[in-house]
């Protein structure tokens, strides 16, 4: 494995995708939460710098703690949206 110098020599950038860094843990409800050595979490938002170019990067990724509704739910919501629209205007 390189070290994170000869990551940056190789790409020129400090905090690349490196999969074989990550901690992976299984959580009680049978999920997987993945967690890289250079992120660090607060409440339901993950923080991470990226030097890319000599320019440091933050990126922050919010997840919301429980979801208002399925996938399925919110598509089929739209669904009903859109169609009231078009009843609307015909």
């Amino acid at each position: 494995m390189r070290t994170e110098f000869e990551e940056y020599i190789s790409t020129g950038m400090l905090g690349t995708y490196r999969p074989e860094t990550a901690v992976v843990r299984q959580l009680d409800d049978g999920s997987v939460d993945t967690v890289f050595t250079d992120t660090a979490q607060t409440d339901s938002t993950w923080d991470r710098k990226m030097l890319i170019e000599g320019r440091v990067f933050h990126v922050t990724s919010v997840f919301a703690g429980e979801p208002s509704a399925t996938p399925t739910e919110k598509l089929l919501a739209l669904i009903d949206t859109e169609m009231a629209k078009e009843s609307h205007s015909a």
